[in-house]
Formats: structure tokens, sequence, C-alpha cells
């Protein structure tokens, strides 16, 4: 048999393994056939029952998620109104490419309002290939360090992983900008600077 034969046979093998029909409760078909039409029904039923379970699962999870992120959501808009000044800075991420679809791919530009001890999801968006690729990171903001991290409590867990910002009070005040990067996420220009609070009238240079 040649190499050619082989492989047009395995195509054969995927197709048909592909198209197989699929029974109820994963019974096998030589099973299934032996089956009375009542309890074939009998066995639809119960497959359709644990479908519609799975789907409400489904969407309670969801709904779950969602109640979680608009609660977050409420309490960082809560700390942003409490702030003191320099407990808050908003930052902006330009001339950026993100590491989406295995290669680094050129982003929109991004931006991060963010509370002193309060971590913050973002959403990341190519500006080529018709914006098909998105990812998610999360930032937070230590008092003196602007993390950009792929994943939730990486700034503490692995820092190292995150593309970052240090600064002090008096440089945020400023406004501080720098090249950040991570080697497998993000890297741009970062420009941040305190966000108003209360407690401290910001200076004049």
């Amino acid at each position: 048999m040649t190499n050619r034969t082989i492989l047009v046979v395995l195509a054969l093998v995927v197709f048909t393994a592909g198209c197989a029909t699929r029974y109820p409760l994963g019974i096998p078909e030589e099973q299934w056939v032996s089956l009375s039409l009542e309890e074939q029904i009998r066995a639809r039923e119960a497959q359709a029952a644990l479908d519609q379970a799975q789907a409400e699962r489904r969407a309670a999870e969801a709904r779950a998620r969602e109640a979680q992120a608009a609660r977050e959501q409420a309490e960082l808009e809560m700390r942003r109104r409490e702030a003191r000044y320099g407990e808050r800075v908003q930052c902006v991420l330009t001339s950026a490419e993100g590491r989406l679809g295995g290669r680094w791919r050129p982003l929109e530009p991004l931006a991060v309002d963010l509370v002193q001890g309060m971590e913050m999801p973002f959403q990341l968006m190519t500006t080529a290939d018709g914006g098909r690729y998105r990812g998610q990171g999360h930032a937070y903001f230590d008092g003196t360090t602007v993390s950009l991290c792929s994943v939730r409590g990486q700034h503490d867990r692995d820092p190292g992983a995150c593309a970052r910002l240090l600064g002090t009070f008096e440089d945020y005040r400023r406004g501080l900008r720098s090249e950040v990067s991570s080697e497998r996420f993000i890297r741009g220009q970062l420009r941040c600077h305190l966000g108003p609070g209360a407690g401290v009238s910001p200076r004049r240079n």
C-alpha cells in the first residue's frame, strides 16, 4: 500500500468517525438498535432533560459571573469616588503590541483608571486582522507600581511576568512615561499620572 493510499484511508476513517451517528446518553449503536421504541423514547427524554439541565446551569453560571462583575465594578466606582489624592492613577498605553493568536500584534490604545489595592480587568483589541484577535488582562496599582498582567493576581504571584511601571508620588504627580514590556503578554509606551482625589490638592510644577 502506497503512502498516498494510506493517507486516503486515514482521511476516510477520520471523516467516517466524525460523521458517525451519536445516540442519546452515549448509548452505543449496537445497543441502541436493540432497544424497543419505548426505551428509545425514554432515552431521548432523559437526554433532553440532561441537555436542559446543562443549559440552565450554564445560564446560571453566566448570570453569576455578570453579577460578580457588576459588584466589582460598583465597588471600583465607589473606591474611585472616595480615593485620596495619590491613591488613584490614570494610565494610557500607546504604540502597543499584544501577544494574541500566537504572535505579537498591534493593539488599539488602552486606558485604565486604577485605585490603589484594587485589580481591574481590561480588554485587548488588535488594530490589524479586522480586530478579530482579542484578549484580556488585569491591571493593578500598589501605590508605587502599575502592573499590566495577563491573569488575575499575577502582580502578586509572578510580578516579573507583568509589564510594570515604577514611580514615586512625585513621579506620578508630574506624569510618568516609559516603555514597558512583558515577555509573552504586552509591550508599549505607558503614560500615567495621578487621578483626582480628596485630601491633598495637586501642586503645580
